[in-house]
C-alpha cells in the first residue's frame, strides 16, 4: 500500500524537514525506491509553492512512471499547479475532469470535484453558461461525497450565485447529512436571502435537528434581524424544543436588550422548562444587564426552581454584588430550601466578607438545619480564617451535632496535612462526640506516622473508648513498628477489652512479625493455664 500525500498546510517548513524521514514509515514504499524519491522531489516544489518548476517536474514524473503508485498524486498536483500559474481556467477545469476519469478511486477525487465546481461557477459568471450545466449535473448525483465536495467549493465562493445553488439544493435533496451541512454554511453568508431561508427552515421544517441547527446558525449570525427572528420563535406557539433552542441562541447575541427580554420570559412564561431555559441563556452573556436581570428574577419569580436557577448563576457571574442579596435570602427568605442553596453559593465566594456572613448565620440562626448548611459552606469556602472558625465551633459550640460536624468539615480543609491540629483538638475538646470524630478523622493515618499518632494518643488519653480506638488505629497502620506496642498491650493490659483489641489489631497487620507476636501471646496463655491447673 502506498503512502498518501499530505495536503498543503501552514507548517510547510517543518514538513519539508520531516518528509524524508517519514517517507518509509508512513507506508509500504521504501524511501530508496526511485519513483518515490523522484515524486518526493517534485512534491517538495509544490510545498515550496514553486509552481512552474513543480508543474514541469510532475509532468515529467507522470510520463516517466505511468504505473507508479504515486502517479495519481502527481496528476492532481499537476492540475493544481496549473491553476496557481493562472493558466486558462478552461484547461484547468478539463485537467481536473480528466484526473477524475483516470483515477476515480484516488484520495484527491473530492478535492478535484470541489475545484471543478468553484472554477465552473467562475467560468459561468464570466459568460460561459455551459459550465453551470456541468455543475448542475454534479449536484444531481446521488453520491453524497460528491455533493459535499461541491458544497465546500460553494462555501468558499460566498456570493449570491453560490447561495442560490445552496438554497435550491437544500430544497431538492432528501439527505439529512447534506441538509445539515447546508444549514451550517448558510450561517456564513451575509446576504439577506440566507437569513430568510434559515427563518423558513425554523418555522416550516419538520426535522427537529434541522430546526435546531437553523436556530443556532441564526444566533451565530447575530445582529438586529437575527435577534427579532429568535424573539418571534420564542413568543410563538412553536414546539417547546424550538423555543428553548431559540432562547439559547438568543443568549449568544451581544445586544443590550437581550437580557431584558430573557428576564421577561423567565418571569412571565407559564411553561416552566422554557422559563428555566431563559435563565440559563443569561449565562451566555457577560453584559451588566444580565446580572441585573438575574437579581430581579431571584427576587420576583414565583417558581422556586426558576429562582434557584438564577441564584446559582448569580454566584458564578457577579460574586461581589451577589453577597448582600444572598445574605438577605438566607436571613429572611421564608423558603428554607432556597435559603440553604444561597448558603452554598456564599461558600463559593472567596474573601473575608463572605466568611463573616456565613459565621453570622451560624451564630444567629436558631434552625439546626440552616446552621449545618452554614457550617459545611464554611468548610467549602476554604479561605483564610476557615480553619480557626471550624476549630472554634468544635471547641465551644454547645450543640454537639454542630461541633462534631465541624471536625469533618475541618478534615476536608486540612486535606490530610493537619495531624498536629487534630491531635491538639483531641487534647482540648471536652465533647466526647468531637473526640470520636477526631479519632475517625485520624484513622486514615498509615505507616510509621500513624504509629506515632496512635502511640501518642495511648499515652495521653485516659478515656478507655478512645484508647481502644487508638489500638485499632495501630492495626490499621499495617506497620511492623506497631507490633511491639500491641504485643505489650496484649500481654500486660489489665483491661480485657483493650487487650482483645490489641490481638485483633495484630491480626489486621498480618505480617510475619505480627504472626510471631500472636504465637507468643498464645504461648503465654498456655503457660498461664498450665500453672492454674
Amino acid at each position: 500500500m502506498k503512502r498518501k500525500t499530505l495536503r498543503l498546510t501552514p507548517i510547510v517548513g517543518v514538513f519539508l524537514i520531516l518528509f524524508p524521514l517519514c517517507a518509509g514509515i508512513l507506508g509500504g514504499v521504501e524511501p530508496q525506491e526511485e519513483d518515490a524519491k523522484t515524486y518526493q522531489q517534485a512534491y517538495n516544489l509544490v510545498l515550496g509553492e514553486k509552481w512552474d518548476a513543480a508543474k514541469k517536474a510532475l509532468e515529467e514524473f507522470a510520463s516517466r512512471y505511468p504505473k507508479s503508485g504515486w502517479v495519481d498524486d502527481a496528476r492532481y498536483w499537476q492540475c493544481f499547479a496549473k491553476e496557481k500559474l493562472q493558466q486558462s481556467m478552461e484547461d484547468v477545469f478539463r485537467c481536473y475532469q480528466d484526473f477524475i476519469k483516470a483515477f476515480p478511486q484516488s484520495q484527491w477525487v473530492n478535492d478535484a470535484r470541489g475545484n471543478i465546481v468553484r472554477i465552473g461557477h467562475q467560468l459561468a459568471k464570466g459568460g460561459k453558461p455551459e459550465y453551470e450545466t456541468i455543475i448542475k449535473s454534479m449536484e444531481e448525483t446521488s453520491d453524497d461525497d460528491v455533493k459535499l465536495a461541491a458544497l465546500y467549493a460553494l462555501q468558499s465562493m460566498g456570493d449570491e450565485g453560490g447561495l442560490k445553488i445552496l438554497i435550491d439544493l437544500y430544497d431538492r435533496t432528501p439527505s439529512p447529512k447534506l441538509r445539515g451541512r447546508i444549514v451550517y454554511i448558510l450561517g456564513d453568508f451575509d446576504a439577506p436571502e440566507a437569513l430568510v431561508k434559515l427563518k423558513e427552515i425554523v418555522f416550516k421544517e419538520t426535522d427537529p435537528d434541522m430546526r435546531r441547527s437553523a436556530l443556532m446558525a441564526i444566533g451565530e449570525k447575530g445582529g438586529a434581524e437575527a435577534t427579532e427572528i429568535l424573539k418571534e420563535v420564542i413568543k410563538s406557539s412553536a414546539n417547546e424544543e424550538s423555543r428553548k433552542s431559540a432562547l439559547m441562541a438568543l443568549g449568544n447575541i451581544e445586544s443590550p436588550d437581550v437580557a431584558g427580554f430573557l428576564m421577561d420570559i423567565a418571569l412571565t412564561e407559564t411553561n416552566s422548562e422554557v422559563a428555566r431555559t431563559a435563565v440559563y441563556a443569561l449565562e451566555e452573556t457577560d453584559r451588566k444587564e444580565a446580572s441585573e436581570a438575574l437579581f430581579r428574577i431571584l427576587k420576583e419569580a414565583k417558581d422556586l426552581e426558576i429562582r434557584k436557577a438564577a441564584l446559582y448563576l448569580i454566584g458564578d457571574k457577579d460574586k461581589t454584588s451577589a453577597l448582600p442579596v444572598l445574605r438577605e435570602i438566607v436571613l429572611k427568605e421564608p423558603d428554607r430550601e432556597l435559603a440553604r442553596a444561597a448558603l452554598y453559593v456564599m461558600g463559593d465566594i472567596e474573601g473575608k466578607e463572605s466568611l463573616d456572613a456565613l459565621e453570622e448565620v451560624l451564630a444567629s440562626s436558631r434552625e439546626l438545619e440552616l446552621q449545618m448548611a452554614a457550617l459545611y459552606a464554611i468548610g467549602d469556602h476554604g479561605g483564610e480564617g476557615v480553619k480557626e472558625a471550624l476549630l472554634d465551633v468544635a471547641l465551644n459550640n454547645p450543640n454537639e451535632k454542630l461541633a462534631e460536624a465541624s471536625v469533618y468539615a475541618l478534615q476536608d480543609v486540612l486535606e490530610g496535612k493537619g495531624t498536629e491540629v487534630l491531635l491538639d483538638l483531641l487534647h482540648k475538646a471536652k465533647s466526647s462526640a468531637v473526640k470520636k470524630a477526631v479519632m475517625n478523622s485520624l484513622m486514615d493515618e498509615e505507616g510509621q506516622a500513624g504509629v506515632q499518632v496512635f502511640s501518642q494518643i495511648m499515652r495521653d488519653e485516659k478515656d478507655p473508648e478512645l484508647r481502644k480506638e487508638a489500638v485499632l488505629g495501630l492495626g490499621r497502620t499495617k506497620s511492623d513498628d506497631a507490633v511491639p506496642i500491641l504485643l505489650a498491650i496484649a500481654k500486660n493490659e489489665k483491661d480485657v477489652k483493650l487487650a482483645s483489641a490489641a490481638v485483633m489489631a495484630l491480626g489486621e497487620i498480618g505480617t510475619p512479625k505480627a504472626k510471631a507476636a500472636l504465637l507468643e501471646i498464645l504461648e503465654k496463655k498456655d503457660i498461664k493455664e498450665d500453672k492454674e491447673k
